[in-house]
């Protein structure tokens, strides 16, 4: 196999897994929004009701602070993508061409 091959390959297999990510983040992130939303207002409502108490103020307590872990991982995350090479590149361009297109 020579190297123009190996690296048509690449590029093809990086895409392709790109748009298939792309579209599973996208379908995931929707969903876990409207659960999300859902349980918030059911909370809510269990709470007008006075059948539990949450204490809001202290839900945050052990966020804050957590910036950098995700700023770290973000960055760990970028490396390994610019690690990879041109199947990582592909990879990002499938990802962002399925993000682009469902705007």
């Amino acid at each position: 196999m020579d190297i123009t091959t190996l690296l048509a390959e690449n590029i093809v297999q990086g895409f392709i897994i790109g748009l298939l990510v792309g579209f599973v983040v996208r379908v995931a992130s929707k969903a876990v929004r409207n659960l999300l939303i859902l349980q918030f207002i059911g909370l809510k409502y269990l709470e007008s009701r006075n059948f539990i108490i949450i204490d809001w103020h202290r839900l945050s307590n052990g966020l804050i602070g957590q910036q950098e872990l995700a700023i770290g991982k973000a960055q760990e995350m970028i490396d390994t993508v610019v690690e990879m090479g041109i199947f990582g590149v592909a990879l990002a361009a499938g990802f962002l061409l399925v993000q682009r297109i469902g705007k």
